[in-house]
């Protein structure tokens, strides 16, 4: 198992090589990748598994200026980027796999898959409008003290079985980061989200082969993103 020096983007590339080289041992790669440059350079390199894109459902924006502290702050790359955004004038950024990545991708045979994020979406709305936590959001929380890659490694691997982009009980290399880019990388064991917690058949954290060594968790209302 690697651990990475901190987390954020300027890990992708050893993330990347680390799931070549991690990639036999698995029946599926998944990448978790929000404008699909990740599942770009995952794909370019492995090209004997199929590999599925999981990206954010419609509807989810960075707001740009509420990009406040938090990792923001943290993470030099995100800072980067928020400062990046901010020059250009933009509020409101779509959280979308790019036109030119979506061809690029199916070039690749990358399949993408666009849905409902298991431990996100009705809990953050609740979060945000209602102002009340669940049961889900302490799922979430816990899985963060790992990584925030962590959490979305297994969200990635519902997302992707779920609607038969992968079987379930298969071997499944996924990866994902904080906020952007890579840092995280394991491998999981494959089930649909009704499936979860069943005795039997359902989802087991396998082998870890990256992360970050100590991980931001970040702020539970996540209000850069709408």
């Amino acid at each position: 198992m690697k651990v990475v020096e901190t987390p954020g983007p300027a890990n992708t590339d050893e993330v990347v090589e680390i799931s070549k080289a991690a990639s036999p041992r698995a029946d599926y790669v998944i990448v978790a990748s929000v404008t699909g440059a990740s599942a770009v350079k995952i794909a370019e390199k492995i090209n004997d598994r199929k590999i599925v894109c999981v990206t954010c459902p419609q509807g989810m924006y960075w707001q740009v200026n509420e990009m406040k502290g938090d990792l923001f702050e943290k993470i030099p790359e995100l800072k980067t980027r928020r400062d990046d955004l901010l020059k250009k004038g933009l509020d409101k950024v779509p959280m979308n796999v790019t036109e030119e990545n979506k061809l690029r991708l199916k070039e690749l045979g990358v399949e993408i898959v666009r849905g409902t994020i298991p431990l996100f979406g009705l809990t953050f709305s609740m979060r945000l409008r209602l102002h009340k936590t669940t049961s889900i959001d302490a799922i979430a929380k816990t899985l963060e003290l790992i990584s925030t890659g962590t959490l979305v490694c297994l969200e990635t691997v519902l997302m992707a079985t779920d609607p038969g982009a992968i079987q379930e009980g298969k071997r499944v290399l996924t990866c994902a980061g904080t906020e952007m880019g890579l840092d995280t990388a394991w491998i999981m064991r494959s089930c649909a989200s009704a499936n979860m917690f069943h005795p039997f058949k359902g989802f087991r954290f396998i082998e870890l082969l990256a992360k970050p060594g100590v991980a931001p968790v970040p702020n539970l209302n996540v209000r850069y993103i709408r």
